[in-house]
């Protein structure tokens, strides 16, 4: 009898450490495709210089793309943007949006505009902590910012200076 309480005891230290072990694996690799999205994001809002509706040689501006290769890599994790950021909420459409309170976006951008007329665009992006038996365990984001990108657009129209 004691033998088997024992066994019993160590398999649910085992299972509790599984459990961890792969929670922790499902957060960094939900992480780390947010962050490479992220990342490709900001290279092409600096590539087109901003965020344009029409781009050269007729393939669609930065925000078309952008909205493309977000389908393409099967991203679909949303989340709630802060207010004076603009954000997708349908990644077939060419425009961003004001964001409003409490509705969901694919991801959001800002801008800030210096004296010297340089922007600089900071794009959220969103990702869920989702464990296969226990669900959806919660919802996280990741940032980044451009560099410092003159003269820029923002939603097909210049920046004002």
């Amino acid at each position: 009898m004691r033998e088997s309480i024992g066994t019993t005891w160590i398999y649910g230290l085992v299972l509790t450490f599984t459990l961890i072990f792969s929670g922790f694996l499902v957060l960094a690799l939900s992480y780390s495709k947010a962050y490479k999205l992220k990342n490709e994001m900001t290279s092409m809002i600096e590539k087109y210089e901003g965020l344009t509706t029409v781009g050269a040689y007729n393939n669609g501006g930065s925000i078309k793309i952008i909205n493309q290769y977000l389908k393409n890599a099967n991203y679909s994790a949303k989340g709630v943007c802060n207010s004076g950021e603009y954000g997708s909420n349908d990644l077939t459409t060419e425009t961003l949006e004001a964001a409003v309170q409490n509705e969901k976006y694919y991801y959001c951008v800002s801008y800030t505009t210096n004296s010297k007329c340089r922007s600089i665009f900071r794009v959220t992006l969103f990702y869920d902590f989702n464990l296969p038996v226990l669900g959806k365990l919660g919802k996280y984001s990741v940032s980044g910012q451009t560099n410092e990108i003159f003269s820029a657009y923002f939603n097909g129209s210049q920046i004002a200076c």
